[in-house]
């Protein structure tokens, strides 16, 4: 198990066909594995909402097989809603999620993947 592994603590429930989150021990963070499509979606923005209640934090998406549109425009907004001086940081995203970020949402892209997203 590498060191990656076991800092994510499985507690993660079955949320959906295809999507499965798990909260990261050691921060205040989830992992997201599996699909953000319509069908997962809603369980999606429930745990992003969660996450931003609880001040932002990590989320790794390095076992992130797919993201529609508004799956990513949902990430986007939950880090606008996060208050400074917190932040919501995305850690390992797929090329398929950077590029919807670098179309949509070019001026988020940046302080999302790589500082944290802070609102203006």
């Amino acid at each position: 198990m590498s060191s990656r592994e076991a800092a994510v603590q499985d507690t993660s429930i079955p949320t959906g066909p295809g999507l499965r989150i798990a909260d990261l021990t050691g921060t205040s963070g989830i992992r997201v594995v599996g699909v953000i499509d319509p069908s997962t979606r809603s369980i999606w923005e429930q745990r992003l909402d969660v996450l931003v209640g609880a001040g932002g934090g990590t989320i790794d998406l390095s076992r992130l097989a797919f993201a529609d549109v508004r799956g990513v425009s949902a990430l986007v907004d939950a880090a606008h809603r996060v208050r400074p001086p917190r932040s919501l940081t995305v850690r390992h995203a797929p090329e398929s999620v950077r590029k919807v970020l670098r179309l949509f949402w070019a001026e988020e892209y940046m302080n999302l993947l790589n500082e944290g997203m802070r609102p203006r």
